[in-house]
């Protein structure tokens, strides 16, 4: 954390939002050299100029952290070195050829997620970056909804090969309860709101209590930075 911290700090310039047709941006030769230590960059044929993490095999976006109820939605509080900046600027998508990859975007979000909710079940996925895109059963990550305050939720996620099944049983969140103007991404035939997550009210008491909840102060827009979280 501190590592990012420090990249937040010193970075010479704003990021450039992916174009139209999803290829990378721009961005600075410090966000590249300090993303370097966590991974490589590479050239996919199909979103340009990208950032492929240093990371097992079946690593998924969005799984080493916990998720922590704000003012302004669900924000993911990662605890990979290199969590404040990817998650929360540019967006992830799977290529055939690297795995999962990052591209790079300088609009903030507490996350750049979608999310399904069923039965006993909540889930989410990372948002991708082209519109109608594909969209796979195992890119989405599930617990049990008693599970979502959990501090270190990669302990809970459900295995992927039971992704098949829960994705049928479950249904997108698709209501904006309190980020402003969130945008959305079409996925199949839906347009979904991004980081509309399960609402606070409608979880059970038991799992409202172990859900960390704070203040969230977002970076200004254009600059590059990192959130602050106020847990008083």
């Amino acid at each position: 954390m501190a590592a990012v911290m420090a990249l937040s700090a010193t970075l010479t310039g704003p990021l450039m939002l992916p174009g139209t047709q999803a290829h990378a941006a721009e961005i600075s030769v410090t966000v590249r050299e300090r993303l370097s230590n966590y991974g490589g960059w590479r050239t996919s044929s199909r979103f340009g100029d990208v950032w492929v993490p240093s990371v097992h095999t079946q690593w998924r976006p969005y799984t080493e952290g916990r998720w922590v109820w704000t003012d302004n939605g669900w924000y993911w509080q990662s605890t990979e070195p290199f969590g404040d900046v990817v998650y929360h600027y540019g967006r992830w998508a799977y290529d055939p050829d690297f795995g999962w990859v990052w591209i790079a975007g300088d609009q903030w979000a507490p996350a750049w997620v979608v999310w399904r909710q069923g039965g006993n079940d909540v889930g989410w996925a990372p948002a991708p970056p082209d519109v109608g895109a594909a969209f796979d059963d195992a890119w989405w990550c599930f617990v049990p909804v008693a599970a979502i305050g959990a501090v270190d939720l990669v302990r809970v996620v459900r295995p992927v090969q039971e992704n098949v099944v829960i994705v049928r049983n479950t249904t997108f969140i698709n209501q904006t309860v309190v980020v402003n103007n969130a945008p959305r991404v079409r996925l199949g035939n839906q347009v979904v709101a991004i980081n509309a997550g399960p609402r606070l009210q409608q979880l059970p008491k038991p799992v409202m209590e172990s859900i960390k909840a704070a203040k969230l102060v977002p970076p200004l827009k254009g600059v590059f930075a990192s959130a602050r979280l106020d847990a008083s």
